[in-house]
């Protein structure tokens, strides 16, 4: 999925650049696998009558259809493919060498829900971190998990990775997974599906820049996000994280006490646990839960390492399950 992410952004920077005689309106749409979707095109009227292909980027045509007599806008619908998260959709005119325009089809299973907790018998807990400021506070923590041995998932602002290069290459030089917590932080259910592609394609960018390379994983803003902002992550190759236990350390009123009975009275096998590092009690608690949960024989892993390999299902309550044989 990662390769499509790459392939979409170099497709939509071509057609950027040229001009196009029938264009998608849009440069992102969302579905649901096996029903039906309407994507909208645009054409200069010159072609009226014109067949246009719309294909995938395996060349397959998802469908046909004829140019209408006018300058303007037209719907054209398909049934959107099954098994795929997502697809480079690019419009094709007859005898073209090269396609007009290019957009991404977000194709999501219905539902599809963001992965909370993850079901193993193994003593596995993931603490991921979000990060958006205090990167003061963060060699400190990553001082604090080397010295228990733990690994953890870092999910950055755009922002916080453009303002604080050295650092973010530091999380990852020990060991840590660096993942997406959008560009600066949007109310995603809020946006278009052209305003989100647009950030993950602004976050990447800088991830690319900064660590030769982009992220897996994606968290959306305050946990806020809807079946499009989902789809559009996996469409670009990200998985959806959230977490099963708030540890609530990034809150004013929080304090110690409540930090730890929240994730000792919760946290078990597959949990992922919401921190910041940014919070006031957020050193203080780790010094006591990371020698508490290893005593008890506890790893704690990244978010990759946690998840689970081969056919998965994720439940009602974001459980991530193996598929039964």
């Amino acid at each position: 999925m990662k390769k499509l992410a790459v392939t979409l952004l170099a497709l939509l920077l071509f057609a950027g650049q040229a001009h196009a005689e029938a264009g998608f309106t849009y440069k992102a749409y969302f579905s649901f696998q096996g029903e039906e979707v309407v994507v909208r095109i645009q054409n200069d009227g010159k072609h009226a009558g014109e067949m246009v292909q719309i294909r995938d980027e395996e060349g397959n045509v998802l469908v046909e259809a004829q140019l209408i007599g006018f300058q303007g806008r037209q719907n054209v619908s398909f049934i959107s493919p099954t098994g795929k998260a997502g697809v480079t959709m690019s419009i094709w005119r007859e005898g073209a060498d090269a396609p007009d325009d290019t957009a991404l089809l977000a194709c999501e299973t219905r539902p599809g829900y963001s992965i909370t907790r993850v079901d193993t018998e193994e003593k596995k807990i993931a603490i991921t971190f979000d990060s958006a400021n205090a990167v003061s506070k963060t060699p400190k923590i990553l001082d604090l998990l080397d010295e228990y041995g733990a690994k953890c998932t870092f999910f950055l602002q755009g922002t916080f990775v453009k303002g604080n290069p050295e650092i973010v290459r530091e999380i990852e030089a020990r060991g840590h997974e660096l993942a997406n917590h959008s560009y600066a932080h949007p109310e995603m259910p809020e946006l278009t599906n052209d305003e989100i592609i647009a950030d993950f394609n602004k976050s990447d960018a800088i991830f690319t820049e900064v660590l030769g390379h982009s992220v897996s994983l994606y968290r959306p803003p305050s946990g806020s996000s809807t079946q499009r902002d989902r789809a559009i992550a996996r469409a670009l190759g990200q998985e959806v994280i959230k977490w099963d236990i708030d540890s609530r350390d990034g809150f004013e009123d929080s304090t110690l006490n409540t930090i730890l009975y929240r994730v000792k009275n919760n946290a078990g096998p597959g949990s992922i646990i919401l921190m910041h590092v940014y919070g006031r009690y957020t050193l203080d608690a780790l010094n006591i839960l990371l020698p508490y949960y290893i005593e008890q024989g506890y790893e704690f892993v990244t978010v990759s390492d946690l998840l689970l390999e081969g056919d998965t299902y994720i439940d009602t309550d974001g459980v991530l399950h193996a598929a039964a044989e």
